[in-house]
């Protein structure tokens, strides 16, 4: 499956591509003789949903007519996935393991960093802390010829797997393992995260959603990692934003890209005590669009000034 998100994030288009073809798309016979699949590179549109807030919304295709409905449902299902956005693109399957392929936040991030790439282009040394799928890294990495080198990283290392099948590019560096560890002593022109943002007690900071502790370091901490002028560019969930900015950053915050999304976490939304607690700190519930929760992801950056 290939899901395409539009420049402005308006529109997300779905594909049916490779096997899927012959297994759900009903083209399984060709002059006469079977066919059981077909090169990736081939694809058949299916449908597209207007200003998505998630990159799977099972209420919004639960709306759809059965047959269309359930065509979804058995791509969403598939082991593999593509997720394209501005150009750049990026697949997870099997090997990559508990590694999530790129959300409504990481296209968001994109968005973000086009814009601010429009008025910046002297980044030389960059690093990802929690690359994921590899994304972002790529996504900078097109966008940018002048970098020169980016430290890509995550935790695990299925993670950095899935971004070195994706990213081919002689500039990317990979480390599996503490980030933070990594670049201590090191001064870079730009750091992007997209941390785990979820508040929990307690919590173990090894997954894509639970804990603050990553992003609470790098908003108050993160400038010694930085060049004078230099930029973190992160994302703030109103579930945490009162707790990171309980005191002010030394650091300059301006705010880049902001959206509305569902919590959509199983995990979070099957845990009693869990979602009491975020209830605690202002977690309301409001039905709305097919889901009860909601939180407000904010792309900013932390601009190191006072160097």
């Amino acid at each position: 499956m290939i899901i395409k998100v539009s420049s402005d994030l308006k529109k997300q288009d779905i594909f049916a591509n490779g096997v899927e073809l012959a297994s759900v798309m009903g083209k399984d016979r060709k002059n006469g003789k079977r066919v059981l699949t077909y090169s990736k590179d081939e694809e058949e549109y299916v449908c597209s949903f207007n200003n998505p807030v998630l990159m799977t919304d099972n209420y919004q295709i639960s709306k759809l007519n059965p047959t269309l409905r359930d065509t979804l449902f058995s791509l969403y299902s598939s082991s593999s996935r593509i997720v394209e956005y501005d150009d750049v693109g990026v697949f997870s399957d099997p090997s990559h393991i508990n590694v999530w392929c790129p959300s409504i936040d990481t296209i968001l991030f994109a968005k973000a960093l086009k814009d601010f790439l429009k008025n910046r282009h002297d980044f030389k040394k960059v690093v990802e802390i929690g690359c994921g799928s590899g994304y972002l890294s790529k996504y900078l990495l097109k966008k940018d010829k002048k970098i020169k080198f980016i430290l890509i990283n995550d935790i695990n290392p299925y993670a950095i797997k899935c971004a070195m099948d994706n990213i081919k590019d002689s500039r990317a560096l990979f480390y599996a393992g503490d980030g933070i560890k990594k670049i201590q002593g090191q001064k870079f022109d730009l750091i992007i995260c997209n941390p785990p943002y979820v508040p929990r007690p307690k919590s173990i900071d090894d997954n894509p959603y639970e804990g603050i502790g990553l992003l609470n370091h790098i908003v108050h901490e993160g400038q010694k990692y930085l060049n004078p002028n230099g930029v973190i560019i992160t994302n703030v969930s109103s579930l945490c934003w009162n707790t990171v900015f309980n005191k002010k950053p030394k650091m300059k915050i301006k705010l880049l890209k902001k959206m509305k999304v569902p919590l959509k976490v199983n995990n979070i939304l099957n845990d009693k005590k869990w979602i009491n607690y975020l209830r605690n700190k202002g977690l309301k519930k409001q039905y709305k669009k097919g889901y009860e929760y909601w939180q407000e992801i904010n792309i900013i950056a932390l601009e190191n000034l006072y160097q």
